[in-house]
């Protein structure tokens, strides 16, 4: 039995609850503003979060909630889920279906669960770290690639690396890799999780962005880590990998910000 069976269970029903709103609104017209931030917002980006919210009062009283959208309520030091009601939010309006809602658990500050669930393509990933990951019900684990030159590795969005100075680092990793690819957002990192990558590489992201994935590949047995090297999902940026290939992308990452100072 799981440590956290009553928590991952109700992560799937807050999945069903997300994806019930979302994939009745998927392909319809959305009425979207753009955030101070640049990225776009819906009203189901709103109504998933606030929906999600009143449930997570409901059943769990003392935890706290942290939301891209209305931000963190709750007790300090309280375990905290962690919500981002649509990661994906441009796709979405645009009828790509490379979206999904990520529900993360911390506890003291670890990210200890994650169900990230993607409706449009048909998939749901769950994972408890240390006890396993899966994807419709079916166990996942990271690949077994050692070596770079065989890798594949995903890059998020190539602006951001642009314009953080890391736009010689995209062109390095691309040299050294078997493959690459541009799934972005959380797919990217489900697909590590999965085997499927070996590598994922994100240069701007925030915290909603990340722990259900951060918990998700720990769980199918990768790492995951800033591009610091920091084992947090708080970074602003972010590296997931099978674990074979991790520190030595690291390091190419240091030489870059090395060379970019």
């Amino acid at each position: 039995m799981s440590r956290l069976d009553d928590e991952l269970a109700f992560a799937h029903e807050l999945a069903d609850l997300a994806d019930a709103r979302t994939r009745a609104a998927f392909g319809g017209r959305q009425d979207a503003e753009e955030k101070a931030d640049g990225t776009w917002v819906t009203a189901v980006d709103l109504d998933v979060e606030r929906r999600l919210r009143a449930a997570i009062r409901a059943h769990f009283p003392d935890h706290a909630v942290l939301g891209e959208e209305d931000g963190l309520d709750g007790p300090p030091g309280a375990p905290t889920w962690v919500l981002d009601p649509i990661d994906g939010t441009t796709n979405f309006v645009k009828g790509n279906p490379v979206f999904a809602t990520l529900i993360g658990l911390r506890i003291d500050a670890e990210e200890v669960l994650g169900v990230v669930s993607a409706p449009a393509l048909g998939s749901r990933w769950a994972g408890v770290v240390g006890e396993g990951a899966d994807h419709n019900g079916t166990p996942v684990h990271v690949s077994d690639v050692a070596r770079l030159a065989e890798a594949e590795v995903a890059f998020g969005g190539l602006a951001y690396f642009a314009e953080r100075g890391h736009g010689e680092l995209v062109a390095d990793l691309a040299g050294r890799t078997a493959r690459q690819r541009g799934y972005g957002d959380f797919w990217q990192h489900c697909l590590v999780a999965s085997g499927s990558t070996d590598v994922a590489i994100e240069a701007e992201v925030n915290l909603w962005d990340l722990v259900a994935v951060k918990a998700l590949v720990e769980a199918a047995g990768g790492r995951f880590t800033s591009l610091a090297g920091e084992r947090t999902a708080a970074g602003g940026d972010a590296l997931s990998s099978n674990g074979h290939l991790h520190d030595e992308v690291l390091a190419i990452v240091a030489t870059h910000r090395t060379t970019a100072r």
